[in-house]
This record gives structure tokens, C-alpha cells and sequence, in this order.
């Protein structure tokens, strides 16, 4: 069985706590790649590939920078598992209007529910398990059971893990 795990950054991996820690301590939060992730987020995003075997698929806006960009984020910040693909970008929409033909475009709230169904469309077989960690809430409702949401400011904590852990090996 493949397990996937759809991964945010911001709120997940960057937390608020992590950037004031840093900012105390006199620390630039940033590197050649951007936020710096907090260590107690990347220890339990490991334990969660240890305990799961999954599959990493970027669902941040950070993969607009490209998979080969990601994978040297992961290689230079030696960062558990591989990134092993990301979801497709849909940044808008568009419709048609049905009384005068014109096209109108509009921006889409629930654009990463939808590039997660069509990923998993696209590239899952028929016997999987995934879980999408992020910190916003913008999911359908038959995505919500696979849903672990953190808060910005915590990020990935061991409760929100072990919570990740279950849903992909249950």
C-alpha cells in the first residue's frame, strides 16, 4: 500500500515560534532558500516518514520554485526522506458566462484541494493512504478525515505527528 503525505511548509515546517526564537537570539531566520525550518518540526516530520514509509509530495506554494529547487532545499537542509513529487499549480479558474459568452477568471480559495484530488487522480493507484499536513483549512469535505491541521505558530508538534501516523497506517 502507498501512504502520501501532502506537505505544506509555512505554518508546518516555518513556525512563528521557531522565527521569534531566532529572532532573540540574534539569529537571520533566513538562508539561500528562504524561512529556515524549526528543528522540532523537521524531528517529527521524520518520525512520521520513519513509522509510514511515505511518499512526500510538496502541496506548499514554495514548489512554484521548481522540483529541482526543492530537492536542493531537502539535500542542503538534510531533511528526512525524499522529495518524492509535487501537486500541479492551479493559481485560477476560469468560466465562461453562459449569457453573453465572455471568459471570466477568478481566483480559487480551495486551489490546493483541488491540485491534491488531481495528483492523487493522476498518479495513486487503487490501494492508498495519504494525510495532508497544513495550517489553513481550505479542504473538501471528503479531504477533512485525512486533514492533520496545525497552528502557525506551533507547526508540526508530536500530538499533530502521531495523529499523521495513525491516518496513514490505519
Amino acid at each position: 500500500m502507498d501512504r502520501y503525505l501532502f506537505l505544506d511548509f509555512d505554518g508546518v515546517l516555518n513556525t512563528g515560534k521557531y522565527a521569534k526564537q531566532m529572532a532573540q537570539e540574534g539569529i537571520d531566520p533566513f538562508d539561500e532558500f528562504g524561512a529556515m525550518f524549526d528543528p522540532e518540526a523537521i524531528a517529527n516530520l521524520e518520525h512520521i516518514v520513519e513509522q509510514t514509509e511515505c511518499k512526500i509530495i510538496l502541496s506548499t506554494t514554495w514548489r512554484n520554485e521548481g522540483i529541482m529547487r526543492m530537492r536542493e532545499l531537502w539535500k542542503g537542509r538534510s531533511l528526512p526522506g525524499e522529495i518524492f513529487s509535487m501537486t500541479p499549480i492551479l493559481l485560477s479558474t476560469s468560466f465562461q458566462d453562459a449569457m453573453n459568452g465572455e471568459m471570466m477568471g477568478m481566483p480559487l480559495r480551495e486551489a490546493k484541494a483541488l491540485e491534491i484530488n488531481a495528483w492523487l487522480y493522476q498518479n495513486a493507484g487503487k490501494d492508498y493512504r495519504y494525510v495532508i499536513l497544513d495550517d489553513e483549512d481550505y479542504f473538501f469535505p471528503k479531504q477533512q478525515e485525512h486533514l492533520v491541521l496545525t497552528d502557525e505558530k506551533e507547526g508540526l508538534a508530536e500530538q499533530k505527528a502521531q495523529k499523521a501516523i495513525w491516518i496513514l497506517n490505519s
